[in-house]
């Protein structure tokens, strides 16, 4: 029987966004036989993964011995799969041909780790059967803010790595707004390479999929004073539909060129939590944003479409994809005081939940829910220990939610505040047999 799911922050019960409209949810949580249960391995500023003091054999041991603690973390929660960060900022955690090896396992860039770390993953994964997403970045070449290090734009180039595409091809690079080197989505040299590398770590290790996040066009947009004259040059009079196109362009050809493989190879995405939002939110139907089948959330939230330049359903109706796992890291009720003591929110988890189960099935895409394990905290609605196991009992009501993705690995060895402490209790209670994999 369906109940309703009281505030955990304010009175009364939680409501769809801009209704009266209760939430409701069964206690009586069925555990799937086939279900994706994963996690997302961060190794971007050695979020999950420790730097290696040196690349002694006692080092890589060491290393190994981490490695291995991930997979019995992820049979202690009854997971089967995880999406692993192997090319973080233009660099490598695996023997790449056309990437240097990552500075976030030995502290410099270019250094060789002493043993292949993905591939040594992989190999421990299979035996224990984890399904293996292979996470990149696609655009994001730096995270050093060059101004604020005193640096030019040459002279940061040369602290990278002499194989890094970036330091070869200077030309294909320009700076976000925050002054953070990214490779140039308008750039067909960086289309080839982006794609080039998602097909050797395909060509080279039995993954399940490849799998892109939410970085796209940068959150903080770029910085580029050649951008008008690629645009007309490129046929454009509207920079957003310019910007799209170019991302457009690459996904179609990761698309492509796993298609040419011997083997099958997935194609993910996973977008921020918000397409595009619902026309009738705004005052101005021509806002880029607004789509009359957009979700249910305020206008004043970031959009996919108009902030990103990601038309991730496009992809999705084109077929470019395989599954999507969009970022719903929103609390169930995502409700705070203004500064005059009145509620305010933006967006609800189940709203956006239904949005993407409507997208997903409409365009016959695998639809997965990225949940935010991070968020537990000792305060606000994530101080709620029931806040993932209400969002996965909402789940449910969504036949074609065919699993969750947590960020991040990290989070389930926290024990800060009560909240995560009795948030692990509860996913082993609703966890109690590991699934087989979706097919």
């Amino acid at each position: 029987m369906n109940r309703p799911i009281k505030r955990f922050c304010f009175d009364g019960n939680i409501k769809y966004y801009g209704t009266d409209k209760e939430v409701l949810i069964s206690d009586d949580y069925k555990e799937k036989d086939e279900e994706l249960r994963g996690v997302w391995f961060s190794t971007v500023a050695n979020i999950d993964i420790p730097k290696m003091t040196d690349t002694s054999v006692e080092s890589q041991e060491k290393l190994k011995e981490y490695l291995q603690d991930v997979i019995k973390t992820l049979k202690e929660y009854h997971m089967n799969t995880i999406i692993f960060q192997v090319r973080p900022v233009n660099d490598a955690l695996y023997d790449s041909a056309l990437n240097p090896w990552s500075s976030v396992l030995t502290g410099k860039e270019g250094t060789n780790p002493g043993f292949d770390v993905f591939g040594y993953f992989m190999d421990e994964a299979k035996k224990n059967d984890i399904e293996v997403h292979a996470w990149i970045n696609p655009y994001r070449a730096g995270r050093v803010n060059i101004k604020e290090a005193n640096m030019t734009k040459e002279e940061f180039l040369e602290t990278l790595a002499p194989t890094n595409f970036a330091r070869l091809h200077p030309e294909c690079t320009i700076l976000t707004k925050e002054n953070k080197l990214l490779l140039d989505p308008a750039n067909e040299k960086v289309m080839e390479f982006v794609s080039d590398s998602i097909i050797e770590i395909a060509s080279k290790y039995d993954i399940k999929a490849v799998h892109i996040d939410d970085y796209f066009y940068p959150y903080e947009d770029i910085a580029d004073e050649n951008e008008e004259e690629k645009k007309k040059k490129a046929g454009f009079e509207k920079t957003s539909d310019f910007r799209r196109d170019n991302v457009n362009k690459m996904i179609k050809l990761i698309h492509d060129k796993l298609q040419k493989l011997d083997k099958k190879v997935e194609f993910g995405i996973s977008p921020f939590g918000i397409y595009r939002t619902n026309s009738k939110f705004y005052e101005s139907k021509d806002d880029e944003g607004a789509w009359e089948l957009g979700s249910n959330n305020s206008s004043g939230c970031l959009t996919n479409y108009k902030g990103l330049y990601a038309d991730i359903y496009k992809w999705m109706e084109e077929g470019w994809i395989d599954y999507v796992v969009p970022q719903n890291y929103f609390d169930m009720d995502s409700t705070k005081l203004d500064d005059k003591n009145n509620e305010k929110c933006l967006v609800r988890y189940a709203d956006l939940a239904d949005w993407w189960s409507w997208a997903a099935k409409k365009t016959n895409t695998k639809l997965y829910m990225g949940q935010a394990f991070y968020r537990y905290s000792k305060d606000g609605a994530w101080a709620n220990p029931e806040e993932i196991p209400n969002q996965l009992k909402y789940n449910q009501n969504l036949d074609n939610v065919l699993g969750t993705i947590f960020f991040t690995y990290k989070d389930f060895h926290r024990d800060d505040c009560e909240s995560i402490i009795k948030g692990k209790e509860l996913l082993k209670k609703l966890w109690t047999k590991t699934p087989k994999h979706v097919k």
